[in-house]
């Protein structure tokens, strides 16, 4: 098994992700809930990303008999069973729910975040089990069948709906609750779009560059672009002054703008603000770019909303290898200019069969 830093599959599970933040406090959260399996239960995406904005050529998610009973039934249960909960948003999809609550008041005795999210998943498997035994589906599988998770019913033993626990988000200001929202009802949009471009969206977990593997996201086609430039700059120049506030910076960028205006590929990690301003030109000028990070890419793992429509766009690859050199910051970052340097002169790239696309 690779060292380091390995990409490994995503886990939504109970555990605090703040271990200084009180759950049973006020809060605004973004709660994910993500089917056992990635069952497609709530629905399926209809419509195209060429649709106008507000109509039903927009995509968006057309409910199953389950969704709409999820949306109209148990969302409404939270604040029944919690007068201090507000549910603010939802966005539902065909294998998750994201929802968006906000905590007004101090939870009852011995009540936190997680005793809502048990309770409401505990309603959309009842739910689930309703349904299917109205359609004639009631699914009494017996303990221990290979591949699926099962739960005790009245009615015998069921496959549970969900995954084990649950993934949460602490909102802790507006302009990143405004961020959340549009997220969330972008969400079948980014669906959409990942189907249309499949070979511009794509994750691979294994991909060998040179001696080095790595996971991907976005076009790899890039990587075939015989004319790649690296982007590199130190934080400060010989005399000690911060390297993005020289002319002869300013200079240097202007002329790699201008070869990836012609058709050359820039590769850089990002991490200077010399760096990060010619990544953030080179993305508002829709040129060709790879990212290099030391975030591991996984099964489940999506870039930022702007980087997430270059990709779909074919201008971005983001890259993050397996195994990183150093053992403090200063070291991985100095590992990832070398990376890139070695992705500028790369002749060969190898795919894995075990990869998969987004």
């Amino acid at each position: 098994m690779a060292k380091g830093l390995v990409p490994e599959e995503t886990k939504h599970n109970g555990h605090r992700r703040a271990h200084f933040h009180d759950y049973n406090r006020p809060g605004v959260y973004m709660i994910t809930l993500v089917t056992e399996g990635r069952r497609r239960v709530f629905g399926r995406i209809v419509g195209h990303t060429r649709g106008a904005r507000g109509t039903e050529e927009y995509p968006h998610l057309q409910c199953s008999a389950l969704g709409a009973r999820v949306l109209e039934e148990e969302v409404g249960k939270i604040p029944q069973f919690y007068p201090m909960v507000e549910v603010c948003k939802v966005a539902l999809m065909p294998d998750h729910i994201h929802l968006l609550v906000r905590v007004k008041g101090r939870l009852p005795e011995g009540k936190h975040l997680g005793s809502i999210v048990r309770g409401f998943k505990t309603g959309c498997t009842r739910a689930w089990w309703k349904q299917q035994d109205e359609e004639g589906r009631p699914g009494g599988d017996a303990p221990g069948t290979v591949g699926t998770v099962l739960e005790v019913s009245p009615s015998g033993w069921r496959p549970v709906l969900f995954e084990k626990g649950y993934h949460d988000r602490i909102i802790i200001r507006d302009g990143m609750l405004e961020t959340i929202c549009r997220y969330m009802d972008e969400n079948p949009f980014r669906a959409r779009l990942r189907e249309e471009c499949p070979n511009l969206m794509q994750r691979r977990l294994h991909l060998w560059i040179h001696d080095r593997e790595y996971a991907a996201f976005g076009n790899l086609f890039l990587l075939k672009n015989p004319d790649k430039l690296q982007v590199f700059f130190h934080r400060k120049n010989g005399e000690g002054v911060p390297t993005h506030l020289t002319p002869e910076y300013e200079q240097e960028k202007v002329r790699l703008l201008l070869r990836a205006e012609e058709g050359a590929v820039l590769v850089t990690p990002g991490i200077s603000k010399g760096e990060q301003g010619v990544v953030a030109e080179a993305l508002t000028g829709h040129l060709p770019l790879i990212i290099l990070q030391k975030e591991p890419i996984s099964e489940y793992w999506k870039p930022p909303q702007g980087r997430f429509y270059a990709c779909a766009a074919g201008r971005l690859l983001i890259l993050a290898p397996w195994e990183m050199d150093g053992n403090s910051d200063y070291a991985r970052f100095h590992s990832l200019n070398g990376l890139a340097r070695d992705i500028c002169l790369a002749t060969d790239t190898r795919l894995l069969g075990l990869d998969r696309r987004s």
